[in-house]
């Protein structure tokens, strides 16, 4: 008989993830979907075995699974259809049959080659607190663990930190058979005592003078997880290990390699048995409070403790310490969010949970001493989840606080209604009771008070019902099991947010642009749910360009400030400039993790874009992994454009001009772009600092400084004025020169800004100089309009050869020069600004504003350049004329300012300004 070919064993696997993902199903379209799937993949393998015995399987599980999709569909409540089902013999599921297929999950490893720079960057993030935890490898040979001949101990150097405290009760580092049990539990003789690494009674983990309760609730998950008769984790953890036994091996020479997962992969972790022992009753390491002798606890936590900085440990979650731990992918649940569910979040625990496809925990925020006294929970805690059950409706976690003396919840109900003093002695309400009772003012006890009154249960263990939970809990933490995906793709990078060199660098903070972000793509074959982490690199605060030796040599605090999220973006794989239009936002999470949740449709690709807020400013490094059922491809996200040009502008006192509608707008900074071809082009003006709102125009100028806006000259905007930083584009910008005008919302708020010219084509972006850029400004006297008057002019004398032009502008009703008139256009008097030479029928017009024509631009009344020279005056005097038509009967006064702008100094004068009616 020939050997079962590849592709079958495949499918077969594959065939089993799909039974096993139907019970986590959170729809009926999605669990008819898999079921499907599953019958699909089911009748593939059949078509493939060879074997009699494994094909009459295979043709049973597809008739199965297709009278279990048709069961699904037709039912109005499918979950039922799904808790009752057959197994691949025929029966009913049972619990064993869950821990077997729990059993065959594979933890699926990044088939992606890493290309040498990042694989340079996991070496460097080897080195860490003073150590170097190299990439895993291969389990060490038991030999690694012989003492030999002449030999001493073998001793891991320097000893952890500790905190104050620690340090105060602190009696010596002492290895196993003098630390455990701990003195202090057993002070007199100690024979027969000793350390052990199995255990004869229920494990009971609990802490006392260590802040690391997120690490031994983490531990205390595991643990029960394993004692619900699942495959146990540590077996690839902790080293030497006895398959055989299950159980760890006390190593002869006090050596132990831990395989641990941080900095982008897992990584070898070496400690000796050392552990600190108290001189008091107060103990530091992690021990079992049932089996006080028991080792391997403490040597995990010790590991753990030296990737972090030591046993004077700030605190994490147990979420990121799972994940550390285990493997196994985090995923942090905010209680309080507007979208928790709680009869889906309960309905996505349940199944995954008896399966032993989840470890739970979950984390108290703050609370005041007198919240923690009358609640019974301590504020900023981790707890571990140790069971889940439904007694009569209700929905109970068994709750674990790890602490050595932990107190346990006090909530009753009371009356026929649950309630409880909160912190500040009001009563706190919760739904409708789980139970019928009369009114009363004596405390009841339903079936969750029983069972918290049960003698059995540890100190601090207790039963508290879903509702309770979300009330006093902030948040869950689910540490997935990574079997439960087929493709796993991982890739590391580094985000440098050290100070910039230059001005013309990037701007930080939540109204800054995504255009220096580090920005991937993923896309799945078949499409379906991804998973995506990102997950930051412990590191010590050193500078970004010191050498490997320095980072080996010396000893800094790891730095986890700061907030980071990731979010996704349906851009076809292209770099995104703004947050604003992603299609899921992750939340920003102080958490070294943080979780995405994608739906994707088959060859579907999506931009995966990082964002921060108030990291550290040095250079960071990152891993991200993507999880799946479906062949996923992980990459760098491409430029959307071939060409790329970075202008540098500011806003200073003689250029904020504000927005369109501001007399000073066209003092704006202007850049001229030259268009030698048509292309696709995208514009991204950012201002440094985030406190303005900016907006740009591209306008038809033939590539000059604008003086006036059209709304026909206009091809493109940013619309609406942003916050921080705007960006448009076009499609296709045709052959031409033009301007863009980068503007402000008010006038006078100045800043330093830069403009991101994008396209398809080569582009040329050249600044504008500003206005009376080498021109002399000669400022006249203000101009007043008297009532019925509609001309007004001055004499200019030039002195010699000179060009000028000159601009007309409101006046507000102080006279201001600085601020022009607010009031509306149709509330002015329509102006011509002209040079003339003579008077009267003989006078010749040698430059009028607007092409001869009427205007009242906010933006000024201006000319164009002229050349005068003094032998003009021979043909007449030369006069500035400015002359007004009425918008309404009233011929009221108004006021104008007037300056020139002349090519030289001294080259003109003007005298007073007179009646100039003809």
């Amino acid at each position: 008989m020939s050997l079962p070919s590849k592709d079958l064993e495949e499918l077969k696997s594959d065939a089993e993830r799909l039974d096993a993902q139907l019970l986590r199903s959170s729809s009926k379209d999605e669990a008819l979907e898999v079921a499907i799937k599953a019958a699909e993949t089911s009748m593939r393998a059949l078509k493939l075995a060879q074997d009699p015995i494994e094909k009459s399987k295979l043709s049973t599980r597809v008739k199965q699974m297709l009278e279990e999709a048709e069961r699904i569909k037709m039912s109005t409540d499918w979950r039922k259809a799904v808790q009752h089902r057959p197994s691949l013999n025929g029966s009913s599921s049972t619990k064993a049959d869950t821990v077997a297929r729990a059993r065959t999950l594979q933890e699926p490893q990044s088939t992606r080659k890493l290309p040498n720079h990042e694989q340079i960057l996991l070496l460097r993030a080897s080195y860490l607190n003073g150590f170097k935890f190299p990439p895993w490898t291969t389990p060490p040979e038991s030999s690694e663990f012989e003492l030999k001949d002449g030999e001493s101990l073998f001793l891991d150097t320097p000893e952890l930190p500790l905190s104050e405290f620690q340090e105060d009760v602190l009696d010596d580092w002492k290895r196993p058979p003098d630390a455990l049990p701990p003195p202090s539990w057993f002070p007199g003789d100690r024979t027969n005592l000793g350390p052990a690494m199995s255990f004869t009674r229920s494990i009971d983990l609990v802490q006392d003078a260590a802040t690391d309760c997120s690490v031994v609730a983490s531990l205390c998950a595991g643990v029960a997880r394993a004692a619900k008769g699942h495959n146990k984790i540590l077996r690839s953890v902790l080293h030497p290990y006895d398959a055989t036994s299950g159980h760890p091996l006390i190593s002869k020479n006090g050596k132990y390699v831990v395989r641990l997962n941080f900095n982008g992969c897992y990584r070898r972790v070496v400690v000796d048995d050392r552990l600190p022992t108290s001189s008091t009753s107060r103990i530091i390491h992690v021990v079992d409070r049932h089996n006080p002798g028991l080792l391997w606890p403490a040597l995990i936590e010790k590991a753990y403790l030296k990737v972090r900085g030591g046993y004077d440990f700030p605190g994490s979650n147990s979420g990121t310490d799972l994940w550390i731990l285990t493997g196994w992918v985090p995923e942090q649940v905010f209680l309080q969010a507007d979208e928790m569910e709680p009869d889906r979040f309960w309905e996505r625990i349940w199944n995954a949970f008896n399966y032993g496809d989840v470890l739970i925990t979950m984390g108290t925020g703050k609370m005041s001493c007198r919240t923690e006294r009358e609640l019974g929970l301590a504020g900023e805690h981790d707890y571990a989840v140790l069971d889940l059950k439904v007694v009569d409706g209700q929905r109970l976690f068994l709750i674990k606080n790890p602490w050595c003396e932990g107190t346990s919840w006090k909530g009753k109900l009371k009356g026929g209604q649950p309630s409880l003093n909160n912190g500040d002695g009001q009563s706190a309400e919760f739904d409708a009771p789980l139970i019928d009772l009369a009114n009363t003012d004596e405390p009841v006890q339903n079936s969750r008070d029983l069972m918290n009154a049960d003698d059995q249960l540890s100190p601090g263990t207790f039963w508290m019902d879903i509702d309770n939970v979300i009330q006093y809990f902030e948040s869950i933490y689910l540490n997935w099991n990574p079997g439960l995906f087929t493709s796993r793709q991982d890739m590391h990078f580094a985000w440098d947010l050290s100070p910039p060199d230059t001005r013309v660098s990037r701007t930080r903070g939540r109204f800054a642009s995504l255009s220096r972000h580090p920005q991937f793509t993923v896309t799945m074959e078949k499409g379906g749910i991804l998973w995506i982490l990102l997950w930051r690199h412990f590191q010590n605060a050193v500078p970004a360009d010191a050498t490997v030796e320095e980072i080996e040599a010396d000893r800094y605090g790891i730095e986890l400030s700061g907030h980071v999220s990731l979010n996704a973006f349906s851009s076809g794989g292209h770099r995104v400039l703004l947050l604003d239009s992603a299609v899921e936002k992750g939340w920003f999470v102080d958490s070294p993790q943080t979780l995405l949740k994608l739906e994707c449709k088959p060859g579907e690709t999506h931009t995966l874009v990082p964002a921060e807020q108030e990291l550290p400013a040095i250079r960071h490094t990152f891993t991200i992994s993507a999880f799946s059922n479906s062949k996923t491809v992980l990459a760098e996200a491409s430029a959307r454009y071939q060409h790329a040009t970075t202008c540098s502008g500011s806003w200073v006192k003689g250029t904020a001009g504000g927005n369109a509608h501001s007399p000073t707008y066209s003092r704006n900074p202007q850049f001229s772009i030259a268009v030698p071809y048509s292309t696709s082009i995208s514009l991204l003006l950012e201002s440094m600092t985030d406190e303005l709102n900016v907006h740009f125009k591209l306008v038809h100028s033939k590539g000059q400084r604008i003086h006036a806006i059209r709304n026909r000259d206009i091809v493109f905007d940013s619309k609406d004025y942003r916050r921080g930083c705007c960006t448009a584009e076009c499609a296709q910008l045709e052959v031409g020169q033009y301007t863009i005008i980068c503007s402000t919302f008010e006038p006078q708020q100045l800043g330093d800004f830069t403009l991101l010219v994008e396209s398809n084509q080569p582009v040329q972006v050249v600044a504008l100089p500003r206005e009376g850029a080498g021109r002399v400004r000669l400022e006249l006297s203000a101009i007043a309009f008297k009532q019925g008057q509609s001309k007004i002019a001055a004499p200019l004398v030039p002195r010699r050869l000179a060009k000028l032009y000159a601009i007309a502008r409101y006046l507000d009703v102080r006279g201001s020069s600085d601020f022009l008139e607010r009031s509306t256009s149709s509330n002015r008097s329509l102006i011509r600004m002209s040079i003339e030479l003579g008077r009267g029928p003989e006078r010749r017009i040698l430059m009028a504003s607007n092409g001869g024509e009427y205007s009242d631009s906010a933006g000024g009344i201006r000319t164009e350049d002229l050349d005068l020279q003094p032998d003009m005056r021979c043909f007449g005097e030369i006069w500035i004329v400015l002359d007004r038509l009425y918008v309404s009967a009233e011929g009221r006064e108004e006021r104008l300012s007037v300056e020139l702008y002349v090519d030289q100094p001294d080259a003109v004068s003007c005298g007073v300004w007179r009646d100039f009616e003809d």
